[in-house]
């Protein structure tokens, strides 16, 4: 009698690490879930707008009142470009963001062009 009992011992014990298994597995298949949506969500870049059009026109709105030379309206071009380079890229970079021109964004992204435009006055006042 010994011998048939002890297959069934056997059955009930695997019967106990069957309750323990799936419920432990299922906890870390959500747990794993849980770890990488945080991943993807801390990763993705944010979109933003940014209307160049518009700070561009400024620029040339405001060198045109000026009397300059065309060297030196050619160096003040060049400046404005590096500047506008630049604090679109430190801004890029600082906020981990997609920066799309204005057009092509219908709705919904958030428009930095006043704080690019800042920047850019603020970086054109420090250089020479």
């Amino acid at each position: 009698m010994s011998s048939t009992q002890k297959p069934a011992d056997v059955t009930a014990e695997r019967r106990s690490h069957w309750w323990w298994t799936v419920p432990g597995c299922l906890a870390m298949v959500l747990l794993n879930a849980a770890v990488s949506y945080g991943i993807v969500r801390l990763n993705a870049p944010v979109t933003v707008a940014f209307n160049m059009k518009q700070t561009v026109d400024a620029f040339f709105d405001s060198a045109s009142q000026k009397q300059l030379s065309e060297a030196q309206s050619k160096a003040l071009s060049a400046r404005f470009n590096t500047a506008l380079e630049a604090s679109l890229q430190a801004w890029q970079q600082k906020h981990h963001a997609v920066i799309l021109v204005s057009p092509a964004v219908v709705q919904g992204a958030p428009d930095i062009s006043r704080e690019i435009q800042q920047d850019i006055a603020r970086r054109m006042r420090a250089e020479p």
